[in-house]
């Protein structure tokens, strides 16, 4: 089994295009009314706009209706630019991966399986790097290559009173307002020389906006916090999207997160997959 180690968030080549598209009001309440509000706007964004507003987007301007509009059938996308390369070869040829604003249905991760490997990544995943904060201690995210590929997040050498923490992510569509998803994964956590009833390691899943899942004591929005899979498992979690915080970030991402108190941990995590039910 071969261990690479991902130096730096940003070493795969990248060219970003941000979406255009805002989430307002205006844009949601087409999103939730899509059935009927496709049609509408199929000729509404054509100009000059000369249909009568349908009820749910009557109190706004057009302007701002034909700008929905024009993301709903339309939508911005974000592209992504990285390398591949076979296995034959140590040359690297760019593709282009292209990002919808939202994604109602379907499989929102790419390569959850961590099985497509290029120069020892896993793209899009982003593994956050080494980090040896004091004498001793190490945090990294690591992709391990075997029979079967998965992230290992590791963080060792904690000494008595101290932390660490390391992460992976990917960034997503955003989800759409109101839509059912289901997050499933497998995973499986491994403390070394922890204290019987401490806190020792945690695990988050989250999205920029709203937690998702959290494994240990009680979680940072209150909810009782998952018992840990010391043996690997499955695992799901199904939930309505309402984001519950406000943030400025401009893109959407999924992140798994590990924090430890104890001397080490590890948190082993495979086939993640976000699916939309819409």
């Amino acid at each position: 089994m071969k261990v690479f180690t991902i130096a730096a968030l940003l070493a795969s080549e990248a060219s970003v295009t941000l979406a255009a598209c805002n989430a307002d009001n205006v844009l949601r309440a087409l999103q939730n009314n899509r059935a009927s509000a496709s049609p509408f706007c199929s000729t509404y964004t054509l100009p000059p706009p000369n249909q009568p507003l349908p009820t749910y987007v009557a109190q706004y301007p057009a302007s701002r209706v034909s700008s929905g509009c024009s993301c709903l059938n339309t939508p911005a996308s974000t592209t992504l630019k990285t390398s591949t390369s076979s296995s034959s070869s140590t040359s690297a040829t760019p593709t282009t991966t292209t990002i919808p604003s939202y994604q109602c249905s379907g499989d929102l991760i790419r390569n959850g399986g961590f099985q497509t490997v290029v120069n020892g990544e896993a793209p899009p995943w982003q593994f956050a790097p080494r980090d040896s904060p004091t004498s001793g201690q190490e945090s990294q995210a690591v992709l391990v290559v075997g029979s079967n590929n998965y992230a290992s997040l590791r963080v060792q050498g904690v000494r008595m009173g101290g932390s660490g923490a390391t992460q992976i992510s990917q960034r997503i569509p955003d989800l759409c307002y109101g839509e059912t998803y289901t997050l499933t994964y497998s995973s499986q956590l491994m403390i070394k020389d922890g204290q019987p009833g401490g806190i020792d390691c945690r695990v988050g899943i989250d999205l920029n906006d709203q937690y998702l899942v959290f494994i240990g004591r009680n979680g940072p929005d209150g909810r009782p916090g998952d018992i840990p899979p010391f043996d690997y498992e499955t695992r799901s979690y199904t939930f309505e999207y309402y984001p519950s915080r406000v943030t400025n970030l401009r893109f959407q991402a999924l992140t798994v997160r590990l924090s430890c108190t104890a001397p080490s941990g590890e948190y082993r995590i495979d086939d993640v997959s976000l699916v939309g039910s819409g």
